[in-house]
């Protein structure tokens, strides 16, 4: 029992020092969805992933844009959301909380992430699978929102 303890203990503070955000936020969205990761929200709606064009399609979409909106606060503030690390837990009622933070940006990126991966488990009844890949088909129309 203490070896497999030892083990599942190294490799714990293996990926603690190669994490990177998405691999953060893929189990932050676990941790408050349970059945999906962040592979889930890519590539879906008009505003989650790359593709940021046209208005949201639906209340998770909009989580995505929110998030991006706080992307871009974080990277004119000088931080780096795509390789920015935070230590963050889910607590019993499957909320994420960022832990204290080391740094502005450390606080900036991991609250970003808080707050979507809270949101989509908010607005996890509104999943539609009809929107996955749904910017890649065109489809994304009307003025991108202001953040």
């Amino acid at each position: 029992m203490a070896k497999y303890l030892a083990l599942g203990l190294a490799v714990i503070c293996i990926i603690a020092l190669v994490t990177s955000t998405p691999v953060l936020f893929d189990e932050m969205i676990k941790g408050t969805t349970i059945i999906y990761g962040l592979a889930n929200f890519t590539d879906y709606g008009c505003h989650c992933g790359d593709n940021t064009v046209g208005r949201p399609v639906d209340a998770i979409d909009w989580c995505c844009h929110e998030q991006a909106c706080c992307y871009n606060e974080a990277e004119l503030s000088g931080c780096n959301p795509v390789t920015q690390t935070y230590r963050f837990y889910v607590d019993e009622e499957q909320k994420v909380k960022c832990l204290k933070a080391r740094d502005r940006c450390e606080k900036m990126v991991c609250e970003c992430d808080e707050k979507a991966a809270n949101c989509f488990r908010k607005e996890l009844e509104s999943y539609n699978m009809y929107f996955r890949n749904f910017s890649s088909l065109g489809a994304c129309r009307g003025p991108r929102p202001f953040c």
